[in-house]
């Protein structure tokens, strides 16, 4: 298998506007362990990862781990995954 995934990190981290903020967070509600682990999945295939792996313990209440052989994120980028709606992903609601 290739690492050719792994050579290049993903996309700069920035802030979405104001209003696409709204608009996506209306509509992105995760109300089961299902949902959050089908987004965390998402986030390794939009990476691209070819290999995932799943891990629950205590069939997810005390941990639920995601690993993947995808791209990863630049150390300039670390910042911005600790800050709310930033991401590498959209600039705006039409994205």
């Amino acid at each position: 298998m290739s690492d050719a995934c792994t050579s290049e990190p993903a996309g700069a981290i920035k802030a979405i506007d104001k209003q696409s903020v709204h608009q996506i967070c209306s509509g992105q509600v995760v109300l089961t362990l299902a949902t959050a682990v089908k987004e965390l999945v998402e986030n390794s295939i939009d990476a691209g990862a070819t290999n995932v792996d799943v891990r629950l313990k205590e069939c997810g209440a005390e941990l639920v781990e995601v690993s993947d052989n995808g791209k990863g994120v630049d150390e300039a980028n670390f910042e911005g995954l600790t800050l709310k709606h930033h991401t590498s992903k959209l600039k705006d609601f039409s994205d």
